[in-house]
């Protein structure tokens, strides 16, 4: 018999040109220096990329009075404005309220100041003597004038800086207003420039993601900001009836803290702790248990008929987006948390679940069937390990063995 031919060895595969090479390697670098400048960008740029995240805030907050201006015959540039003149309004009140109470406090205080040095001056005296039969007093008290100068340094500097402050966030809050108009009056075209870059199949899932982000932006906004004026009026309350002098200061600082949750009534309550001491413990102790009915009357009442579940934010999902943001940005970052947690979980249930489930759904379908029955091995129904029979398959049993020749059978068993 004449043996067959046996086949070529396939060619061995062309040499890849070093120019190919050079070429990967250079679009390597280039990525990565990309990549490197990106990152750098953005720490640079982080404070504008926060008062854009502002401005979007506060154009999804102001879009429900706006639209609804807008079917009373309004133009949307005037109707923007009258919600702005409205916001105005309401800060000018609270500005003439606060501000006056805020000047005399700080005048009583320049006028109070003599005296106070006179009191410290005589503690001073009455160290000294003590010092005399107690050395230990010498260290303490040159570390309380260390702590008193440190502490007299860091006001100064706060002090100083303060018109800088002041005029940064002027600037912010003008600029956060200004683009949040400008969103607004161009929102149609934005729309239209982020859907002709989109893939057709896409648009009609991102137009509705979209939507999705700037109602539940708005809804959380206009949701807190009511929240904080009910919080801020009871606060108010008790501690007019208290007493207080500072009622309308700390009610106002005790409502904006519930912007921040979780820990923002904490700060609230340590505020109102501090405004009441001079009271007497008994005002203390009154105002404690006001504020404590107050966060639950906020949690079983207030929130609930506020936000009537428009704000779906998983309380694990905002818990770890306040941390994160106070880390990387401090307060303000611990502000902006939630509503960046409530984008990002948008984007997570509308595209990222989606897609997966969908590379998922043929091979769900095989599964539901069940896994391919593997064939017997010497037709006696037994299968070999990791021949395809899965945990929980049926292994049949081998056939039971032929009784011995001769062997006698058991006492009490019938006759086949």
């Amino acid at each position: 018999m004449s043996s067959a031919a046996s086949p070529l060895p396939p060619a061995p595969p062309a040499p890849r040109p070093r120019l190919a090479y050079a070429s990967s390697i250079y679009a390597a670098l280039l990525l990565f220096g990309l990549t490197a400048i990106g990152l750098y960008l953005l720490v640079r740029l982080q404070f504008l990329l926060i008062l854009l995240f502002l401005a979007v805030l506060v154009a999804s907050g102001i879009a429900g009075p706006v639209r609804r201006l807008e079917r009373l015959g309004l133009r949307r540039g005037l109707a923007i404005l009258v919600v702005y003149a409205v916001i105005a309004g309401v800060l000018g009140l609270i500005s003439w309220y606060v501000l006056p109470r805020l000047l005399g406090q700080a005048v009583d205080i320049a006028l109070d100041l003599p005296r106070r040095l006179e009191d410290a001056r005589q503690v001073q005296e009455r160290v000294d003597e003590l010092s005399q039969d107690y050395p230990i007093l010498r260290d303490l008290d040159a570390r309380l004038l260390a702590l008193a100068n440190n502490a007299g340094a860091e006001v100064t500097a706060r002090l100083l800086a303060m018109p800088g402050a002041i005029a940064k966030a002027l600037f912010s809050l003008t600029s956060i207003f200004t683009i949040a108009f400008l969103l607004l009056m161009t929102k149609e075209r934005l729309l239209i420039l982020v859907l002709s870059v989109t893939h057709p199949r896409h648009r009609p899932q991102t137009q509705r993601v979209l939507a999705e982000m700037g109602e539940r932006l708005g809804a959380y906004l206009r949701a807190k900001v009511i929240v904080i004026v009910i919080i801020g009026a009871l606060v108010w309350v008790t501690l007019f009836f208290l007493g207080s002098d500072y009622a309308i200061l700390v009610a106002i600082f005790a409502g904006l803290m519930e912007a921040l949750p979780r820990i923002g009534p904490w700060i609230g309550r340590a505020a109102i702790f501090l405004a009441v001491i001079p009271l007497g413990w008994e005002a203390v102790v009154v105002a404690m248990i006001a504020h404590v009915v107050i966060e639950n009357l906020k949690g079983y009442v207030i929130s609930p008929l506020v936000e009537s579940g428009q704000v779906d934010i998983h309380p694990l999902t905002a818990f770890v987006a306040i941390i994160a943001g106070s880390l990387l940005l401090g307060w303000l970052g611990a502000l902006i948390a939630v509503p960046i947690a409530a984008v990002i979980q948008v984007i997570v249930e509308d595209v990222v679940l989606p897609w997966r489930r969908a590379q998922l759904a043929a091979v769900e379908e095989a599964y539901a069937v069940g896994p391919p029955t593997p064939e017997p091995i010497g037709g006696h129904g037994t299968w070999l390990p990791g021949d395809g029979a899965g945990d929980g398959a049926a292994v049949s049993p081998p056939p039971a063995a032929a009784p011995l020749r001769g062997a006698s059978r058991p006492s009490g068993t019938g006759g086949s």
